[in-house]
């Protein structure tokens, strides 16, 4: 059986990742591993600096440590340093986010991508457009930040989380040909969007797949 270690830093992504993963596989076995300041640490110091990292690593080292065989790091904020980490430790640190953006990045027309956290949107576009340029393709999308819907979560408010953010996508439906719900928390909504054009995406097919292709290793 396998064990997989969660690493997060808000309670808005464990239970949605650990649901998927147990549909998916109901025999594995999940491990979450959460700080729920550093994602605050981060934001009220303007940015990734020694100290976040170094907590970041104790987290990732512990999982490790405590025997998982794959680790998937489900912060947004933290996803380029996700090779970093791995280097560093004796099991894969798997960011779900880099093969969905990947997957959209190949993809022609409009895409929009929706955050709800102000301090994941330079890290995804960057992530966004390193996979375009590997492709050849024009850096170009539009980033839109739902900053009420993650204040309505930090309240323990999730309907109006989710309100907000199926409101958004609906609202730009026939403006875009991909929207993406970058955060592994908003993820669950998109159950809750019918859209008539675009196509929604969202990161835990990804980060599962991600996964078996590292325990197949």
């Amino acid at each position: 059986m396998a064990k997989i270690a969660l690493v997060s830093v808000t309670l808005n992504a464990v239970n949605p990742m650990t649901d998927y993963f147990r549909k998916q596989d109901p025999d594995v076995e999940i491990r979450n591993y959460l700080d729920s300041y550093l994602l605050e640490k981060v934001k009220r110091e303007g940015g990734i600096n020694d100290s976040s990292m170094r907590r970041m690593f104790d987290m990732l080292s512990t999982a490790c440590g405590d025997g998982a065989d794959a680790v998937l790091l489900t912060c947004t904020v933290f996803s380029p340093y996700a090779e970093y980490f791995s280097s560093l430790l004796s099991k894969p640190v798997v960011c779900p986010d880099q093969a969905m953006l990947r997957e959209v990045a190949a993809k022609p027309g409009k895409t929009a991508i929706l955050c709800t956290f102000t301090g994941t949107v330079d890290t995804t576009r960057n992530l966004y457009y390193s996979c375009r340029r590997s492709l050849g393709r024009e850096e170009t999308v539009d980033m839109i930040v739902l900053p009420e819907a993650y204040a309505a979560a930090a309240k323990g408010d999730f309907n109006t989380h989710d309100a907000v953010i199926k409101a958004k996508a609906e609202e730009l439906d026939l403006q875009y040909d991909q929207i993406v719900l970058a955060q592994i928390s908003m993820a669950h909504v998109k159950n809750q969007i019918r859209p008539s054009h675009a196509k929604i995406y969202t990161s835990p097919d990804s980060a599962f797949a991600a996964i078996q292709k590292c325990l197949r290793k």
